[in-house]
């Protein structure tokens, strides 16, 4: 018997599967398709280097610079262009950059004098006890213009998702705690010395061969316990362990085990209804997907116009956009086009283009140029060299009001020693730096579970002892 076995192979199952194997504990990976990772993919095209999902995250993880270390892959990081530093937002027209310090914020553009204004009333609003949208909260708290030149741009990027539907609580949770705790948003933020930090300078990493470097090496880790190509995956729950049957290669495999951690998008768990208490229902994992494209297009420097001297820009929704935003990956990573090159991703999607996963490749590489030629003053649309193009139906997961809510009653599904545990990007937070801190916490409770079970199998044979 197995102490557990991981369904699905993306950076969540990986990353447990690994922990699993640092505590000595054995365990199995079920994956469906012929490769680990998920999403995140690196494709070498001649001199280009591309990625298929997200291109970059953050220092800020000690739990992801930890499972760095600990892979021994710390020499082949590669921190992003510190010359390429600004953000810019496309709104009424023209690309603004995005204030790095105080001393930025003050001039910037980005908000009107009465904007600006109209955020140290901030001081006087009262708190509001109960999650809201995070359009409620911004327009209560902030008013219009921080609204729509700042946080739906900077959540079209992350989430591409509706201000008017997500969670605040799930969303911004410091900042509904520090308005509940000082009273106010921005005295929170003085009072626990983290208003410095909102300037403060993070470090963004990628691999020199791309994000695809994570799943890959942390699959070299644990490969002898993985199975690629797995089908008709069935688990049903026996009296005190599983029953885990799948198909591979045409053959029917089972296998027994303790415990089960799902590591799939939420709606695939909504396969197996038969494994949860009544008092826990389906509607826990009823959580909206929204489609993404990302495309990779080049262009030769000279057809530019202005100085790429950011991460790139993001696109607020008033003039109404598909575009959610464009990553200038040459100036975050030079060595990723060749000399004479720029690269672009390009993203598109979400909550205001759900209808993208419906279109031609053709059809979205055609939407993407027209509109960064006008965003980027660049005179033809057709100068472009088409690298690739990435159309995913169900990327992002939505964290809806009440998203919160849904987390603690997986987590007390989780505490009450069923055997059943999830984790994915679903629950704390979509980056892979939330994905694999939510693994490290999820695996923690497995290592208890299991304790746990051993510690009642060696009582059973002294109780049965007693009753002879």
């Amino acid at each position: 018997m197995k102490d557990v076995v991981i369904v699905g192979g993306g950076i969540a199952g990986l990353s447990a599967g690994f922990e699993l194997s640092k505590a000595g504990i054995d365990f199995h990976i079920l994956e469906s398709t012929d490769r680990c990772g998920g999403l995140i993919k690196s494709i070498q095209n001649g001199d280009y280097l591309f990625e298929s999902g997200p291109y970059i995250f953050s220092s800020s993880s000690k739990g992801v610079m930890e499972t760095i270390k600990d892979l021994e892959i710390e020499e082949e990081l590669l921190e992003a262009n510190p010359e390429a530093r600004k953000r810019y937002v496309y709104t009424d027209g023209k690309l603004i950059s995005l204030p790095r310090k105080l001393s930025e914020f003050l001039k910037t553009d980005i908000l009107s004098k009465n904007g600006k204004m109209t955020i140290l009333e901030e001081f006087f609003i009262p708190p509001m006890g109960h999650d809201e949208s995070v359009e409620q909260f911004f327009l209560r708290k902030f008013g219009r213009e921080v609204l729509k030149n700042i946080i739906q741009p900077f959540l079209a990027g992350v989430y591409a998702g509706d201000v008017k539907k997500l969670s605040c609580q799930a969303i911004f949770p410091l900042l509904k705690e520090l308005e509940s705790k000082y009273k106010s948003v921005l005295l929170g933020l003085i009072l626990s010395g983290k208003f410095k930090s909102m300037f403060s300078k993070t470090k963004f990493y990628s691999f020199e061969k791309g994000m695809e470097t994570l799943p890959k090496t942390l699959y070299e880790k644990v490969k002898s316990h993985v199975t690629f190509g797995t089908s008709d995956i069935q688990v049903n729950r026996a009296k005190d362990f599983f029953i885990v049957n799948f198909k591979v290669g045409g053959k029917q495999v089972n296998y027994t085990t303790n415990s089960v951690i799902f590591a799939l998008p939420a709606y695939k768990i909504k396969d197996y209804p038969h494994l949860f208490p009544s008092r826990y229902t389906m509607e826990l994992f009823d959580i909206e997907y929204y489609p993404m494209a990302v495309v990779s297009q080049a262009i030769d420097k000279s057809k530019i116009n202005m100085n790429l001297d950011g991460y790139g820009f993001l696109c607020a929704q008033e003039p109404r956009r598909k575009l959610l935003g464009t990553m200038w990956t040459s100036s975050i990573f030079p060595n990723r086009a060749p000399s004479g090159k720029v690269l672009l991703s390009l993203y598109i999607g979400g909550s205001y283009h759900k209808k993208v996963a419906e279109l031609s490749e053709e059809e979205i590489r055609s939407q993407v140029a027209k509109e960064v030629s006008e965003i980027m003053q660049i005179s033809d649309s057709n100068v472009f060299e088409d690298l690739c193009t990435f159309v995913h139906k169900k990327a992002i997961p939505q964290y809806y009001l009440g998203h919160l809510e849904k987390v603690k009653r997986v987590e007390d599904m989780m505490d009450k020693n069923f055997g059943l545990f999830f984790t994915g990007n679903y629950l704390y937070g979509i980056s892979i730096n939330d994905t694999i801190e939510t693994t490290k916490k999820v695996v923690a409770k497995v290592k208890s579970f299991l304790s746990t079970v051993r510690t009642q199998s060696t009582k059973e044979p002294e109780k049965e002892l007693v009753n002879k």
